[in-house]
């Protein structure tokens, strides 16, 4: 999926992910309008943007 169809996705709820992360950072969820928390490695870190390669990827997908 794109990264509009990942932020559907965190809008909704979910968490998601992107398949270049796999092994450094687990997923993505939105906390509020202004916040996206990324996971890695059991430890929230607070993430306030996304690069261009981020934002212009096809490969996110929905953590289950």
């Amino acid at each position: 999926m794109n990264f509009s169809e990942a932020l559907k996705a965190m809008k909704m709820g979910s968490k998601v992910s992107r398949e270049a992360w796999r092994g450094h950072l687990q997923c993505v969820y939105r906390v509020s309008d202004l916040f996206i928390v990324i996971c890695s490695n059991g430890t929230e870190l607070i993430k306030e943007t996304f690069t261009t390669g981020d934002i212009l990827a096809e490969d996110w997908w929905i953590v289950t």
